[in-house]
This record gives C-alpha cells, sequence and structure tokens, in this order.
C-alpha cells in the first residue's frame, strides 16, 4: 500500500518567528497562495527555480541507440550554490570509444533533493509542530552545518537541528526570497528583513521586488555604496531604501507611503510596523564561510536621523541633492592602498551610526591617519561637519552651544595651524591620553599660535567632563574641527574636484 503524501499548511497566520524560514514562507505563499500543499510539488517547484543551465554541454550514452550524446549542463543558481553542495546523478556505464574505455552517464544527472521525513512525529526545533520531521542540511537553511565541523548558530545541540516539511521547504525558498551583495572572492553578504508575515509580504512585492538589481553577478541588493565589511554595506542598503521614501521612479506613490509608514517618517499617521534587519557576511569559496551576523532594530530612529541630515544639508544649501550628498558624505571614508581600497573606517562609522554610538573616534582616525597622509591631502567632503555636529547634539546629548564654541575654536585651531606649519601640533593634540596633556596641547597652541582658549573648555568637571561631556569626545572633535580646517585651507580646491569624480 502507497503511504499518504506529506502535505504542508501555507498560511499568513504560521509565523515561525525565524527571519530566514518566514522569508521563505512568503515566498512559498506568494507561488501557491495560503492553503494546503503536497510536500513533492513544492520541492519540485523550488527545484525549478533554484537549478538552471550553466550554458555548458555535457555528454551521455544513450543505451537504446548506442550513441553519446550531448546534455545541457545545469547547476545551482550562483549564489545559492554557495549553500547548495548537492550534485546532479545518474546512473554510470563504461563505453568503449575509438579504442579507449570511458565512465558515461547513461542519461543526463538529474539535480535532487530529498527531506526524507520520518514516520514517526516529533517537534519541530523551529516551529514547534509535532510532525514528521527531517534532519536539517544547510541546503534547507543556510546556517546549518554538520555539527561536528562547526558550532553552527542553530545547532540545537549536537544531534542538530530538525525541521518539518514546512519549515525545511521554507528554508530553502529563502534563497528566492533573499536580497545579497557579493564583492568578488573578498566577501558576500546577504540581507533578510523580517517582522509580521502579511506586512513582510506586503514590503517584499511592493518595496523591495521593484528596487531589486537585475541581471547582475554582483548581487541583487540594491545598494548606496559597499565593501567587504558588513555595517558599510548595511548602511549602502539602507540608504538606498531611505531614498524613494520622498520620491521614486521606481516605486508606485502606495508603495512609497507604505515605505514611509515602515520606517515612520514625517508625516505618516500610523506607528511604524516593526521591522527588523538581518545582515549576514562572510567569504565565498568552495562553499560560504560564514564570519558575522547582525540584527538592526533600530531602523525608524536612523530614518528619522537620516530626515534631519538631509534636511540641513537643504537648509544649509550644501548640496541641490541633499541624499547625494549623505551617500557622498559616508562613502569617503576610504582610502586607497595598494590596488585596493581599505573601508574599514567607513564601516566602523556605519556600525556607531547604526547603533546610535559615538562615530567621531572613527571619523578623526580617519582624518589622521588616512586623509591627512594622502599626497594631495583633501579636507572631509562639505556637509560632514555639519551631519556631525547634528550627530553629537541629539544622538549623544551634547550642549549646543558649546558644541558651537567649540566648532568655532577647531577652526581658529586649524587655520592658525596651517599658517604656522604647525600640522604636529593638531597630532600632538589627536594623541593626548589624560586632560593633562590635552590642557598641556591647548596651552602649547596658546602661545605658538597667539591663540585664547575658550574660557568654556578650560573648565574640567567631576568625572573629567568638560561642558558636560568626557573630555576625551571633547579632545576628539576639537581635532576632526582643527585637522579638517587645516586641510581646507591648505587645499581649498580639492572638494570640488572629489566631488566630481565621485558624482
Amino acid at each position: 500500500m502507497t503511504p499518504p503524501p506529506f502535505l504542508i499548511q501555507l498560511s499568513y497566520n504560521r509565523s515561525t518567528g525565524n527571519f530566514w524560514v518566514d522569508t521563505g514562507l512568503i515566498v512559498l505563499i506568494e507561488q501557491f497562495g495560503e492553503g494546503c500543499y503536497q510536500v513533492e510539488d513544492v520541492l519540485k517547484w523550488l527545484l525549478s527555480q533554484l537549478v538552471r543551465p550553466t550554458g555548458k554541454k555535457g555528454k551521455y550514452y544513450d543505451e537504446v541507440t548506442g550513441d553519446i550524446r550531448e546534455y545541457d549542463k545545469v547547476n545551482w543558481v550562483y549564489p545559492t550554490n554557495l549553500f547548495i553542495k548537492v550534485s546532479g546523478s545518474a546512473p554510470k556505464i563504461k563505453v568503449e570509444v575509438e579504442g579507449k574505455e570511458e565512465n558515461y552517464f547513461t542519461n543526463p544527472p538529474e539535480f535532487k533533493l530529498d527531506l526524507k521525513l520520518s514516520r514517526k512525529s516529533n517537534v519541530c526545533d523551529l516551529c514547534g509542530d509535532t510532525v514528521p520531521l527531517t534532519d536539517a542540511k544547510m541546503w534547507m537553511y543556510p546556517f546549518v552545518v554538520d555539527p561536528n565541523k562547526f558550532g553552527n548558530f542553530y545547532s540545537g545541540g549536537k544531534r542538530g537541528l530538525r525541521f518539518c516539511a514546512r519549515c525545511a521547504l521554507a528554508g530553502l525558498a529563502g534563497y528566492l526570497g533573499w536580497l545579497w551583495k557579493a564583492q568578488g572572492r573578498d566577501a558576500f553578504h546577504f540581507f533578510v528583513f523580517h517582522s509580521d508575515l502579511r506586512e513582510l509580504d506586503r514590503l517584499h512585492k511592493e518595496v523591495l521586488q521593484p528596487l531589486q538589481v537585475r541581471g547582475s553577478r554582483g548581487g541583487n541588493a540594491p545598494v548606496a555604496f559597499f565593501g567587504p565589511y558588513i555595517h558599510e554595506t548595511t548602511l549602502g542598503l539602507l540608504l538606498a531604501l531611505f531614498a524613494h521614501v520622498r520620491q521614486s521612479d521606481l516605486l508606485s506613490n502606495e508603495a512609497r507611503q507604505y515605505l514611509a509608514t515602515l520606517l515612520g517618517a514625517s508625516g505618516t499617521d500610523r506607528p511604524p510596523v516593526p521591522i527588523r534587519l538581518y545582515a549576514v557576511t562572510g567569504t565565498p569559496g568552495q562553499a560560504f564561510n560564514m564570519q558575522a551576523l547582525r540584527e538592526f532594530s533600530k531602523l525608524q530612529s536612523l530614518y528619522r536621523l537620516y530626515e534631519r541630515w538631509t534636511d540641513i544639508i537643504a537648509q544649509h544649501q550644501i548640496d541641490p541633492n541633499p541624499h547625494q550628498r549623505v551617500v557622498m558624505i559616508f562613502r569617503q571614508f576610504e582610502a586607497r592602498q595598494g590596488d585596493r581600497y581599505e573601508t574599514l573606517w567607513r564601516d566602523k562609522i556605519s556600525w556607531a551610526v547604526m547603533e546610535f554610538g559615538d562615530p567621531a573616534p572613527f571619523v578623526e582616525q580617519f582624518l589622521f591617519d588616512a586623509r591627512a597622509r594622502e599626497d594631495n591631502p583633501r579636507p572631509l567632503v562639505r556637509g560632514t561637519i555639519d551631519l556631525l555636529n547634528q550627530y553629537v547634539q541629539e544622538v549623544l546629548n551634547m550642549d549646543a552651544q558649546f558644541q558651537r564654541t567649540l566648532t568655532g575654536f577647531g577652526h581658529t585651531l586649524g587655520t592658525a595651524a596651517q599658517e604656522h606649519k604647525e600640522m604636529g601640533l593638531l597630532y600632538s593634540l589627536r594623541n593626548a591620553k589624560n586632560p593633562e596633556e590635552f590642557y598641556r596641547v591647548l596651552n602649547d597652541a596658546q602661545f605658538r599660535l597667539e591663540l585664547t582658549i575658550p574660557e568654556a573648555l578650560l573648565k574640567i568637571e567631576r568625572g573629567e567632563r568638560i561642558g558636560g561631556t568626557p573630555w576625551v569626545r571633547i579632545k576628539t572633535l576639537l581635532s576632526i574641527y582643527a585637522m579638517n580646517a587645516f586641510l581646507r585651507k591648505g587645499a581649498p580646491q580639492a572638494e570640488e574636484s572629489q566631488s566630481s569624480e565621485e558624482e
């Protein structure tokens, strides 16, 4: 007697809470709709989407006619082939050709995946349903490998994970719903949004799918910039999405309004739907070597910060295209090293901003260790200081009046240092390790550059704070303002040439 077929139930009301599997579920619901479906039918469709011709030819032996025939080779579509290592298979036979015996397939190899579900029911490690299970493999879930080889993120203990058919197939479908970005053989990133299943479905259909990059081997994720590190590429993705909130030539007005609501944009009435972005990075090779998984949950706060950045750029008439200026400001934090660009500063600054931490130490590091040491050193892109000042006031709660005083004095200090050829003084300021060294450098500047130190800067408070802010942050910001003014006075035309190159 033939056993009854295994079935899966697809429904918007049955989220697993797992960001990867839920993404796969909306892919399956989009294709099949809500309802009950045979496992084999769903698996067959997934194979048809994930296996494609490679453009190469192979040969097999036709046992009926006795001829050697050609067939079109197929393989897992890139980059899924980094995760699915199941090869095509077919019986082989030894055939003598021109006096030499060789092995040939007896028909074109078929790429098959088999769930091998148990007949006995047990609890699925992802959704908790008590149903027949299968041992999880990497082809059905990218965070699973043999527990004997790697301590994976969701090992479920030494026995490994066990999935029901619905979670296993949704896991495989997740490869059809992700956004990904590759940087050659250096890095591979992928991104998955997660929230309520219906909202996730709408986000994919109305926003992400229209914005996806088509036909590029470098990835389908729209990004304002990218690099080998996860935070910079994630911020590049988010800025590319943010650009479509106020106006878009790719999204409908309804989709644009929906994206604005998701991000909690100004002028939207509904409270933003909780939305998270998961970003994973690793190095591609024969397989994917995972290096980091990050969750970003403050997307609404980040968007509101972005809104204020673009408003500032518009109000200060820095650029007629405020979005492009914001992108240019973040993109600048890279330096050529040999035949490649190092972007570690951009990654650290992106990380600090997305986590609402302090990006100033990384801006300072970039300015002193990279930009100031170029053959033709340039100041920061115009608008950088404006955004940094807004950030330290709003996010790091720095007093606005004190911050303006610090900015003004930093500009005066850097300009005077350029006139007296005293760059070393700025490096001494940057390298100050404690308040005593900091004030010693300011004292030197006062006499060597004939400057007057603002009184507010001389008052150190309990806890080694100046103007209510930790002294080291004051030192860092002052170093940035001063070095930027030093470079701007030394190369007043530099930014325009850089802007032209980047635009």
